[in-house]
């Protein structure tokens, strides 16, 4: 049996809005659905059987106390017998239950995860929603919490809920049974006969406290959605805080980081307190009504008891059906505070992608680049106008040709959007319009001025955005040592959190490091020698130019030092928003 399906599952998760049964079912559509409706029927199954166990133990408890009742020794040992041989079918079936839920919520946390994250990574979504959304808190949380909640709590209140319908009809016919008829004499209007009316008043008292107990609780599904929210951000400020811990620690910020960890661990604080004082007043009826449920059969029963309708067992046997029909038909009194946790989680999941939508919508809204390929090994950016994503004109009439074979830098003061520029190139700045057009079958990579270090060891690191290649696994201790990063070789397979391990300066090597393995056309550098020294960086362009010839750099830099690298400048200033604007009123005129 194969526990976890694999990561190449058809994507069915798509560009749209969902609701909580629509994000459910789609589990049940995919290419695992034969095994999802086993692993619940099964699940089904035996939770029948543990209801069909407690209708025994219903029967026993009569047949015991009766034996009880008349003192019959041999009656009594032999039912206490069938009682532990009951007792451990019981804990047999019950152990199974969990282990095959188990199982199935395994399963299907591990397809959804996988939905979500393709979806999240899909259209570059991950990077628009930090970029571009400002209501989206923390996708990670509701990709790993979230998705574990919604699974789990859905096959949770399902069993529970196939368990209490199943219960229902079997004690209802058991009770109706012991119930007899309950006469009330109303003098000379006559008598009435109630039958089963040991059911009709378990019916009236649960209906009563379900009611209540929506009215009390229903404040709490919008609490805990808050909750979730706000446990967010505080852990995301202390992530944060761990992320920066260097930059911290050298400014004396930590009385500033202590005022902001002690803001949003108020506001969790704040609404924990709200959630305590709602559920307090749902506990104040919830124990009432629980605790009223012990004695309520027993009065009524009772006189059946004393008119010797039945014996001690039957009382007995009343009372445990009853508690079975009142646990029943409580489930939702009883589950409400996990049904609003469960709502709470599908709508932050739901909302999640949701937003997902909206900025892929709003991205797509925006973007007016057209995007072609020629045969000339060129990069010809046509009549390209950039905007802030408040639609204000950054840069505009951009026309610049970029000839294979020379190397340029792109100049300009600070903030005129030389950044946004190569962003925009790239396809990953969508608040633009105009026509860039690139070369056939010509590799391209880009170079931020922090990159990235992914988690595992160094050698996939350097390799990134590779994962495994045999073929540039072979290169890596070379690159490392044209990079002046020999001392780490010893460390390729090593594991950790290397942009933790490396300085600044020598992830930027590293950096170049993966330029040379990769050995692209083109490779644009946005500042990506501002934490080297000179001579390092000086080093680093001249290996770019011996050993990759035939690669065209473009460079973003304030520095003059990079200048005599590269044969042309582009000043950036000549396309300023203030120009374009002049322009614009020139030709109006």
């Amino acid at each position: 049996m194969e526990l976890y399906p694999n990561n190449k599952a058809k994507q069915l998760l798509q560009s749209q809005y969902y609701n909580t049964w629509q994000l459910i079912k789609l589990y049940w559509q995919s290419e695992y659905k034969a095994s999802a409706y086993l692993f619940f029927t099964v699940v089904i199954i035996l939770t029948i059987v543990l209801v069909g166990f407690d209708v025994v133990f219903n029967y026993w408890y009569n047949y015991f106390y009766d034996a009880l009742q008349a003192y019959n020794v041999q009656a009594s040992v032999r039912l206490l017998v069938f009682f532990f041989i009951l007792a451990a079918f019981y804990i047999i079936v019950a152990v199974y239950r969990y282990y095959v839920s188990q199982i199935f919520a395994l399963r299907w946390r591990r397809w959804l995860t996988d939905q979500l994250i393709n979806r999240w990574l899909e259209k570059r979504g991950y990077y628009y929603l930090e970029t571009f959304d400002a209501s989206t808190d923390n996708p990670d949380q509701r990709i790993q919490d979230d998705v574990n909640g919604l699974v789990v709590n859905s096959i949770n209140l399902t069993v529970g809920l196939v368990s209490a319908v199943t219960t229902f009809p079997a004690f209802v016919y058991i009770l109706w049974t012991l119930s007899g008829v309950f006469t009330i004499s109303l003098g000379p209007f006559g008598t009435v006969h109630i039958y089963g009316y040991l059911v009709w008043v378990g019916l009236l008292y649960n209906l009563i406290g379900t009611l209540i107990t929506f009215k009390i609780g229903r404040p709490l599904v919008d609490l805990n959605f808050e909750q979730q929210r706000r446990e967010a951000t505080f852990r995301f400020s202390a992530i944060d805080l761990r992320s920066h811990a260097e930059q911290v620690a050298l400014y004396r910020g930590e009385h500033h980081q202590k005022s902001i960890l002690d803001f949003h661990f108020f506001r969790v604080l704040e609404n924990w307190y709200a959630i305590i004082l709602r559920q307090k007043l749902l506990l104040w009826f919830t124990g009432g009504f629980n605790q009223l449920a012990v004695l309520l059969p027993l009065l009524i029963a009772l006189p059946n008891y004393f008119n010797k309708v039945f014996l001690l067992g039957g009382l007995m046997q009343s009372i445990r059906a009853f508690s079975q029909i009142q646990e029943s038909l409580s489930y939702l009194v009883n589950s409400f505070t996990l049904i609003a946790e469960w709502r709470a989680i599908s709508r932050r999941l739901t909302t999640f992608i949701g937003h997902l939508n909206d900025v892929e919508k709003k991205v797509e809204k925006a973007d007016g680049i057209v995007f072609k390929q020629d045969p000339k090994n060129e990069i010809v950016v046509k009549d390209l106008v950039i905007r802030t994503t408040q639609n204000n004109v950054m840069l505009g009439s951009i026309d610049e040709c970029f000839i294979h074979g020379n190397n340029y830098v792109i100049k300009g003061e600070s903030g005129i959007g030389k950044s946004t520029f190569i962003r925009t190139i790239a396809g990953v700045w969508p608040y633009a319009s105009g026509e860039v057009v690139f070369p056939e079958n010509k590799q391209v990579m880009y170079l931020p001025q922090k990159p990235y270090m992914p988690m595992g060891t160094l050698t996939e690191a350097i390799m990134f955005p590779d994962k495994k290649n045999p073929e540039l696994e072979k290169q890596v201790e070379n690159a490392l040592r044209d990079c002046h990063l020999e001392a780490f070789i010893p460390r390729l397979n090593e594991m950790a959190r290397w942009s933790e391990q490396l300085s600044p300066g020598e992830q930027q090597r590293v950096a170049f490091a993966r330029v040379l393995l990769h050995k692209p056309d083109w490779v644009f550098l946005d500042e990506s020698t501002s934490m080297l020294d000179l001579a390092n960086e000086a080093h680093l362009y001249n290996v770019l130019r011996e050993r990759l010839p035939n690669c065209s750099i473009i460079s973003v830099a304030h520095h003059s030092s990079v200048d005599a690298f590269h044969h042309h400048v582009v000043n950036m200033s000549q396309y300023r928003a203030t120009e374009v604007a002049e322009e614009i009123n020139v030709n109006r005129l």
